[in-house]
């Protein structure tokens, strides 16, 4: 039966699969000779974007072009985020070096403002005629760590702007703060200058899941599946998601049974579980092998059947009630939108680890 049942939402599964698109967003880019190309531009994360950017002529093309900011000076997502081709010093470290990469512009005025990320660490370059300025905060990727140069930077750039200088140990650190407080720097100190926001809220995608799997170790074993909804925001950290769903495992385990103590004696353990759970997972990486983690919290009730007496009450035992969620896999891109994933986890017991298909949509 468990067999039957994980084949049949496999197949259903692999159809759904076969028929999602792949949607990648219009766009164009600059080549350093200035020419500009329109076509289609991959969805990245900050870091990715901060390296390269992955285009391709026709949605239908198979293999995107991947250009480095040494080929392409400047690209856009229609109706987005704006990306130039950067070289500034780099003085974070007790040696200045030079480095060129792609930022995302935030304003343009008597200062200019960019962002980017670097191992998922936040910087900011404000420009002021051809200089640029790294601004960033306390470096937490190097030992020791190197104080973050943020508020004299304000300071710095708010020198003229009495009004300003008592709102800096308000701003916080995060694009939407910086952004606002560059566009008033630039009012004040240059009031008859154009000051345009290139600022783009960061788009979250909804995507729905479903993952089926399963193992069998002789007179033990397990199926379980999965459905809910998937929360991510690619153009900021595409690993990290926020899931919400409903889950049901069916685990047959064995016991021992206590009243013989000369051989033992198994009697099956068998365990419905359903579950409410939410939980963040984070993928270590982007390529077609993505390892992960996973941790949060679900409302659960569970089914025991057993032969065998125990004692005791269990407070689940067809009741709900808050269990803590932990587990960890791997997951193998088979198309755009179908993975194999194994799964261990730890959902009001250690459960076995399980091997299926699962899909997201779209």
């Amino acid at each position: 039966m468990k067999t039957t049942f994980v084949l049949t939402v496999g197949l259903f599964l692999l159809f759904v699969s076969a028929h999602a698109q792949n949607h990648p967003l219009p766009g164009y880019i600059v080549r350093v000779s200035g020419d500009s190309i329109h076509g289609f531009l991959k969805e990245q994360g900050t870091d990715e974007s901060s390296r390269q950017i992955s285009f391709k002529k026709t949605a239908d093309d198979k293999e995107y072009q991947i250009y480095t900011p040494v080929e392409v000076k400047a690209f856009q997502y229609d109706g987005g985020n704006l990306f130039r081709a950067i070289g500034y010093s780099d003085n974070r470290g007790s040696v200045a070096s030079y480095r060129t990469n792609f930022a995302r512009l935030l304003v343009t005025g008597e200062y200019d403002l960019y962002s980017f990320t670097e191992k998922d660490i936040l910087l900011f370059l404000a420009r002021k005629d051809s200089s640029f300025y790294l601004i960033f905060d306390d470096d937490i990727d190097q030992v020791p760590i190197i104080p973050g140069n943020f508020r004299n930077e304000l300071n710095f750039f708010a020198l003229s702007c009495d009004e300003l200088k008592g709102q800096i140990d308000k701003v916080n650190y995060t694009p939407v703060d910086v952004t606002e407080f560059f566009k008033k720097v630039d009012v004040c100190v240059s009031p008859t200058k154009s000051v345009t926001s290139y600022y783009h809220k960061p788009k979250g995608k909804l995507s729905f899941y479903a993952n089926a799997g399963g193992i069998s170790l002789g007179s033990r074993y397990e199926y379980s599946l999965d459905l809910g909804l998937r929360l991510t925001w690619p153009q900021l950290s595409p690993g990290v998601s926020l899931n919400a769903g409903i889950r049901y495992a069916y685990v047959q385990s064995r016991i021992a049974d206590p009243n013989y103590l000369l051989t033992t004696i198994w009697h099956k353990d068998t365990y419905k579980l359903k579950s409410l759970p939410v939980f963040i997972q984070y993928n270590f990486t982007r390529g077609i092998v993505q390892p992960f983690i996973l941790a949060g919290l679900s409302l659960l009730t569970m089914d025991n059947v057993t032969d065998l007496q125990k004692t005791g009450s269990d407070a689940y035992y067809h009741r709900i009630g808050p269990a803590i969620l932990v587990g960890g896999g791997v997951e193998v891109r088979l198309l755009r939108t179908l993975r194999a994933r194994a799964e261990w986890r730890y959902e009001y017991m250690s459960q076995y680890p399980t091997v299926g298909l699962a899909v997201i949509l779209p």
